[in-house]
């Protein structure tokens, strides 16, 4: 299977081990910018897109989770 980024070969979750790492990350870094900045998920992964400090391999994957969730929203709109 293939990475839905990049088209390498995938470990888990649909990321090449490079996506991966960098989707454990946002995952496990989550709590603390939470705390800190009391912001909702998806404003995180706003944030982690807009941030000059964060790598491309984060940005990706933000990206991707936001794209994912907008169509999971979508699709959840049009059942009602």
């Amino acid at each position: 299977m293939k990475c839905k980024i990049c088209n390498r070969e995938t470990e888990d979750k649909g990321f090449c081990p490079l996506h991966l790492r960098a989707y454990r990350n946002i995952v496990e870094k989550y709590a603390g910018w939470q705390r800190a900045l009391n912001i909702d998920w998806t404003e995180y992964l706003v944030q982690i897109q807009k941030n000059s400090l964060t790598g491309e391999w984060a940005k990706d994957v933000a990206k991707d989770i936001i794209t994912g969730e907008s169509i999971d929203v979508r699709k959840n709109e049009e059942t009602y």
